[in-house]
């Protein structure tokens, strides 16, 4: 069975996820052309190694497989770390859900979130790399902010973002943040090109957490994308992400690929209705044909 057919087991929405309400246009100073961010930044001194998150790292670097179950004398062994310092650390990393750890067999192994610290910084990375250049263009031709995103668990993780060059003002979504699937144009997007079996399912395992009448209204929202999507490939939202913010998303499909979005956010007052049907909508769309064509 190909990646882009497989149900993975959706996971409960993450503790540590950008909420909706929290999506804000932030301010920033614009880049000249050609910036990239760090490029005058020397290099990482021992000063500035923090000790508590390297010894961490030690502590997942020490398993050999995600299969292996391992003590605290154990890692204590492998790393040279006092049993003491391990055995805080253990606590820290299986609350974080980068550990699990067996009552029965009294050791720890590596949790779901570390592989999905894998998948984030792997999966796909020829299409965020193939798509990095045309999403900046996209970015500095509107003055918009313009992402990839992809589903983890019953969350949207961001892959790729542009900031406009020529633009002061941004959408405050970092890479590898996550946002709520069912209450986020971008999920909705991405729900809206699933198979009907495969969304039902995704559907099934969100509705515990959310109130009735919350649902209902997720639900027509999801509906509402969905006839966007059948009508112009895209959908489009204002206030979802906060009073002064539009989104444009649309559903990215390539041959044995996972589902995933591209998009466009930006301030609304810039974003009207005719801007986004006769030059934005176009342009994003433009650029999913040249990613899928590449593929």
């Amino acid at each position: 069975m190909s990646t882009a057919n497989r149900q993975p087991h959706p996971q409960a929405p993450r503790q540590r996820r950008v909420r909706i309400k929290d999506v804000r246009l932030v301010l920033r100073a614009p880049h000249p052309p050609g910036y990239r961010a760090g490029a005058d930044a020397g290099t990482v001194g021992e000063s500035a190694v923090i000790k508590p998150v390297e010894r961490g790292f030690a502590v997942l670097d020490a398993f050999l497989g995600t299969d292996e179950w391992l003590a605290n004398q154990d890692l204590a062994a492998r790393t040279g770390l006092p049993k003491a310092t391990v055995s805080r650390l253990t606590q820290t990393l299986t609350a974080l859900g980068y550990l699990g750890y067996s009552e029965q067999r009294r050791k720890y192994r590596l949790g779901v979130a570390v592989l999905t610290l894998g998948f984030a910084a792997m999966v796909d990375a020829d299409v965020v790399l193939q798509a990095r250049a045309l999403m900046q263009k996209l970015a500095d031709d509107n003055g918009v902010f313009v992402a990839l995103a992809g589903r983890d668990g019953l969350d949207m993780i961001f892959f790729e973002n542009c900031h406009s060059a020529s633009s002061n003002a941004t959408v405050g979504l970092g890479v590898g943040e996550h946002l709520p699937m069912a209450s986020s144009p971008v999920g909705w997007a991405l729900l809206a090109c699933l198979h009907e079996n495969e969304r039902n399912y995704l559907l099934d395992h969100m509705r515990p957490y959310h109130k009735r009448d919350e649902w209902m209204l997720l639900r027509q929202k999801l509906a509402d994308a969905q006839q966007q999507i059948d009508d112009k490939s895209y959908c489009l939202s204002t206030g979802d992400w906060g009073p002064e913010i539009t989104v444009l998303a649309a559903p990215l499909q390539l041959a044995q690929r996972m589902p995933m979005v591209l998009l466009c956010a930006g301030p609304a007052r810039s974003l009207s209705k005719a801007r986004v049907e006769q030059r934005i909508g176009p342009q994003l769309l433009a650029v999913r044909a040249r990613l899928g064509a590449g593929t």
